[in-house]
């Protein structure tokens, strides 16, 4: 019997050894439990749901990160571009499709002086033009240009020539014509506004008359109809203005016995071929 009783009490001291080894392992992984959630990883896994860069914690709820939509649209804070809003993107990328950006023109046709130096001067034909264009959109367009041109006059039964060359630069405007007429959309108008200089020299049939040189700056201005041949690539421009000028002879008496002086500038009107790419 004394056998059986320390038996029993072995037994009994074990159970108590595990209930306490038992209770002491749930107190331990408890918390662990309450931090991470029913099944759920623990915080320091970087990879679990809710858990920041490295496994840090989740943004408190609340904060402006977690408010609606404030990324979603369209700010040019945070959007970045060239461009200041959506239509002036729009603009630049219809232009770069149909638009052109380069050309090169050959031009010939008629000037005429007006004024006292018209009576005294006949008509230059031809007259000769090359320019090089540069677009800055569809309706805005840069040239630079070379031209010549011959007059002839009569002088003390002398035949004397004026010969000139000018330099210019052109602004040119094109109208927006999209609504309208087809007949004058497909004209294409525009403005030219233009400024440069002009040389002149004058030579005589006569063997006693020396040449001269003379140049001034010159002012021009008209309007032109563009018509296309090869959309992009060929087109056809006829323009005419009127170019400014004052030379010196321009208040001469020389000539009283026809005219009182040289006052007045010179009409033309050209036509061109350009080629653009």
């Amino acid at each position: 019997m004394p056998e059986c009783t320390s038996t029993s009490n072995r037994k009994s001291h074990g159970r108590a050894l595990l209930a306490f080894l038992a209770i002491i392992g749930l107190g331990m992984t408890a918390p662990v439990f309450a931090q991470s959630g029913p099944g759920g990883p623990p915080p320091s896994d970087p990879n679990a749901p809710g858990a920041g860069p490295g496994g840090a914690p989740a943004i408190p709820s609340g904060t402006k990160k977690e408010e609606a939509n404030l990324f979603d649209q369209y700010s040019p804070y945070l959007d970045y571009g060239d461009f200041n809003s959506r239509d002036d993107e729009d603009a630049d990328t219809l232009y770069f499709q149909y638009g052109r950006f380069f050309g090169v023109s050959l031009g010939v046709g008629y000037e005429t002086a007006t004024g006292n130096r018209g009576l005294l001067y006949n008509a230059a034909l031809p007259r000769f033009d090359i320019k090089v264009h540069y677009w800055f959109d569809f309706q805005f367009a840069m040239a630079m240009g070379v031209w010549f041109a011959s007059h002839s006059y009569e002088y003390n039964g002398q035949l004397d020539t004026a010969k000139l060359t000018g330099y210019y630069i052109d602004l040119k405007y094109y109208f927006d014509v999209r609504d309208a007429s087809a007949a004058l959309t497909f004209s294409n108008p525009y403005l030219l506004l233009g400024f440069g200089a002009i040389s002149m020299t004058k030579n005589s049939s006569s063997s006693s008359f020396v040449a001269t040189n003379d140049s001034t700056l010159s002012l021009s201005f008209g309007t032109g109809l563009e018509f296309p041949i090869s959309h992009k690539k060929t087109y056809f421009l006829l323009d005419m203005r009127y170019w400014t000028q004052s030379f010196q002879d321009s208040d001469t008496d020389e000539f009283s016995n026809r005219v009182s002086d040289l006052n007045g500038g010179f009409f033309t009107l050209m036509g061109h071929l350009m080629f653009t790419w």
